[in-house]
């Protein structure tokens, strides 16, 4: 059985490599970009099993990466200082974690989304 593929999308590099090796203490695989423009070009060659994304990145805030990763039914975290319910309703509905979350939190939910996924 493979390991789970987790992609971060996060502009903060000391953020993303801690949600990074957390992941993979917990036996995932992890990618990390920091742009929408970075997540568009991973997303054209790999489907992860997961994503933790923030909502304002180095382009910007779009959306764009969150709506293909709901279009391709991978499951994604949103850890940001940014309250989802304010911003595109494409971070609607997802779950959530304000900045800054406990790096086991953001690692726990993920697997609970990769298991919820597998159980599928």
């Amino acid at each position: 059985m493979r390991a789970p593929l987790a992609l971060i999308i996060e502009d903060e590099y000391l953020i993303a490599s801690d949600v990074a090796n957390g992941l993979k203490e917990r036996g995932f695989e992890a990618a990390c970009v920091a742009s929408e423009r970075a997540a568009a070009a991973w997303l054209d060659d790999h489907k992860p099993d997961v994503a933790i994304i923030d909502i304002q990145l180095l382009d910007g805030q779009r959306g764009v990466a969150a709506a293909r990763l709901k279009e391709a039914g991978v499951p994604f975290v949103i850890h940001s200082g940014y309250d989802p319910e304010f911003q595109s309703p494409i971070f609607h509905g997802a779950p959530y974690l304000p900045k800054p979350a406990p790096i086991r939190h953001l690692v726990e939910l993920a697997s609970q989304l990769v298991g919820n996924r597998a159980e599928q």
